[in-house]
C-alpha cells in the first residue's frame, strides 16, 4: 500500500473507541457508501460541565465561590474509512448503538446516499435492526457544501504549491452564493448552486478519475516494478516524474514562444506527442512515471478548461473542487490550480475544501436532522477531534494513530454567531489581523517565541501564563475549569520575597 493510501484510509484496529467516539449517545445516523471510501455521520449527546465564579456576600472569610452546572450539548462526528472495512464497522455500530436509548426507541432510521447504499442496503438492515432511507446524492452533496462554507472558519483554500505559503484560507464568507462546484469522480460533474434550494448541473464530462487509471491500466499488458494498481499508487508516481519528456511543447514546434497568439513556450502543444517518437532502435526515452505526469496533467487541463468556460458562460466567480480525485492530494491540486489560472487567465482561481470528502455524508445527516433546526445554531470545529490537510513533504504528513482514519468533529456553540450589525459590508470587511499561514517570516519568528518560552513557563509559572492555558481538552473530559479563581483575581507575588503573603485585588 502506498503512503498515499496510508495516511488517506486504512484498516481498522478494534476496538475503534477513540474514532467512534460517544457513540452510545448517538441520536441521528447517516452514511456515504462510495466504491472505496464510507463516511460515517452521527450526531452525539455530549455531556457539559460548566463552573461559574461568584462573590460570596453572605460570609465574609470567603472571597467568592464556585458553582457548578451539568448540562447537555450536541457534537457532530464524521468518520472517512475504506469500504472494504464495512462489514466490521458494522458489526463495532451494532455492539455500541444498542446502548443508544434515544436513537432505538425513537429514531431507528438511518439516512443513506451513495452508490454503495444500494449494494449494503440489506447488510446494514440486517446487522443493525433500523430502516435505511436513500436520499439524492447531488441533493446531499450540495447540502453539505452549504453547510462546510457557513460554518467552518478557514474551510476553502487556494493552493499554491510554490508559493511563501502552500495554503490560503479564505475564512467565512456569509453570502457564499452563486458558486459552481465541480466533482471529480470517475466522472465529472459540473454544477452550478444558486442559493440553499437552487442549484443545477449544468454539464459534465467522462474523462475524470476513471479515465486516468483505466487508460493507465490498460496500457499495461504486463506489469513491470513500477505499476500502479491504484489511483493513489499512480498519483505517487507521478510525483517523481517530467512530462516534458512524453508531452510536445510549443518550443519543440515553433523552437520557442509562438508571441503571435500569445503562446510561451513551455506551454503543452500535444499531450504524449513525444510517444510517437522514438530513436533509430525503437527503445522510447522516456519512463512510467513520465507517462503518468502526463496523463494526470492531460485530464486536469481538460477538467480546468471545462470548469473556466463554465464559469465563463454562466457569470460565476468561485469554483469548488472535490471528489475521489482531489483528496487533499498535493499534486492533483497543484495541477488543478494551474490549469485554471491558466484558461481563465488569472481571473479564477481554483479554491479546495478541507473537508470535501465528508459532503455526501453531511448532507445525508442534515436530512435526518431537520428537526434539530441546525440553521439555527452555530457549529466550531473540535480540533482535538479532527485529521488535518495532507502536506506535500512526506515527512511532515506521518500520522501517529493506531487506526489512522480521517475524522471530523463540530461542537454546537452556545449561540449563534452573526456578522456584526454595525459593518456596511461584512463580505468587504478585513480584521486588522496577522495570518500566520501567509507571513513566513511573522510565522517563524512566533514559532521561536513560543518554542524558546516553553522551558521558562515550565520552571517559572506565572498567572498570566496559566490563564492562557487552552481548556479545550479539560472542557472535552468534563473538568471544571481549574483557573477560575484567577480569573476573578488579579495575584500579585513579589519576586523578592518568595515568603511574603499573597494580596487579592478584585479584577
Amino acid at each position: 500500500m502506498s503512503s498515499t493510501d496510508k495516511r488517506y484510509a486504512t484498516s481498522i484496529d478494534l476496538p475503534t473507541e477513540d474514532v467512534f467516539r460517544n457513540l452510545q449517545n448517538a441520536c441521528h445516523f447517516a452514511v456515504d457508501i462510495g466504491g472505496s471510501l464510507v463516511k460515517v455521520a452521527y450526531c452525539s449527546k455530549l455531556h457539559r460541565r460548566t463552573s461559574q465564579v461568584r462573590d460570596h456576600k453572605e460570609d465574609n472569610n470567603c472571597i467568592y465561590q464556585v458553582l457548578e452546572e451539568d448540562g447537555y450539548t450536541r457534537r457532530l462526528h464524521f468518520i472517512k474509512f475504506e469500504t472494504k472495512y464495512i462489514h466490521q464497522c458494522l458489526d463495532f455500530i451494532r455492539g455500541h448503538l444498542m446502548q443508544s436509548k434515544e436513537f432505538m426507541l425513537e429514531k431507528k432510521n438511518i439516512k443513506a446516499t451513495g452508490g454503495g447504499a444500494h449494494k449494503y442496503k440489506d447488510q446494514i438492515i440486517k446487522t443493525l435492526g433500523v430502516q435505511l432511507d436513500k436520499e439524492d446524492e447531488m441533493e446531499c452533496l450540495i447540502n453539505g457544501s452549504n453547510f462546510l462554507l457557513k460554518n467552518i472558519p478557514d474551510e476553502a483554500f487556494i493552493y499554491q504549491r510554490h508559493g511563501q505559503s502552500e495554503y490560503q484560507f479564505q475564512g467565512i464568507h456569509h453570502d457564499i452564493f452563486p458558486y459552481l462546484l465541480v466533482n471529480i469522480g470517475s466522472g465529472v460533474s459540473f454544477v452550478k448552486v444558486e442559493s440553499e434550494t437552487k442549484y443545477e448541473r449544468i454539464g459534465g464530462t467522462s474523462t475524470g478519475g476513471g479515465d486516468i487509471l483505466g487508460t493507465w491500466i490498460s496500457s499495461y499488458k504486463k506489469p513491470s516494478s513500477l505499476y500502479a494498481v491504484t489511483f493513489d499508487d499512480l498519483l505517487e508516481l507521478a510525483e517523481k516524474g517530467d512530462h516534458k519528456k512524453v508531452d510536445m511543447l510549443v518550443r519543440d514546434i515553433y523552437g520557442g514562444e509562438y508571441s503571435t497568439i500569445g503562446l510561451k513556450g513551455d506551454i503543452i502543444a500535444s499531450s504524449f506527442g513525444k510517444a510517437a517518437r522514438t530513436d533509430k532502435e525503437n527503445v522510447p526515452c522516456y519512463k512510467d512515471e513520465d507517462v503518468a505526469r502526463s496523463l494526470l496533467l492531460s485530464i486536469s487541463n481538460d477538467i480546468g478548461q471545462l470548469a473556466s468556460l463554465y464559469c465563463r458562460l454562466h457569470q460565476l466567480k468561485k469554483i469548488y473542487f472535490g471528489g475521489y480525485f482531489i483528496r487533499g492530494h498535493p499534486l492533483t491540486m497543484h495541477t488543478i490550480s494551474f490549469a485554471i489560472n491558466f484558461w481563465s487567465k488569472g481571473e479564477i482561481q481554483a479554491l479546495f475544501m478541507r473537508h470535501e470528502g465528508y459532503l455526501g455524508a453531511i448532507g445525508a445527516f442534515l436530512k435526518g436532522a431537520e428537526e434539530e433546526d441546525t440553521d439555527r445554531y452555530t457549529w466550531g470545529e473540535n480540533f482535538a477531534g479532527c485529521s488535518g490537510l495532507s502536506s506535500s513533504n512526506p515527512l511532515l504528513d506521518s500520522r501517529e494513530r493506531s487506526s489512522t482514519f480521517d475524522m471530523l468533529e463540530l461542537d454546537k456553540l452556545e449561540k449563534m454567531l452573526q456578522p456584526c450589525s454595525l459593518l456596511l459590508d461584512p463580505n468587504s470587511y478585513l480584521p486588522d489581523t496577522v495570518d500566520l499561514t501567509t507571513d513566513t517570516a511573522a510565522r517563524e519568528y512566533w514559532i521561536d517565541c513560543f518554542s524558546n518560552s516553553v522551558d521558562k513557563c515550565i520552571w517559572i509559572p506565572f498567572v498570566r501564563s496559566l490563564l492562557d492555558t487552552s481548556s479545550h481538552c479539560l472542557s472535552d473530559c468534563l473538568f471544571t475549569d481549574p483557573y477560575s479563581q484567577v480569573r476573578k483575581l488579579v495575584i500579585v507575588m513579589p519576586r523578592k520575597m518568595p515568603g511574603s503573603s499573597v494580596e487579592y485585588f478584585k479584577s
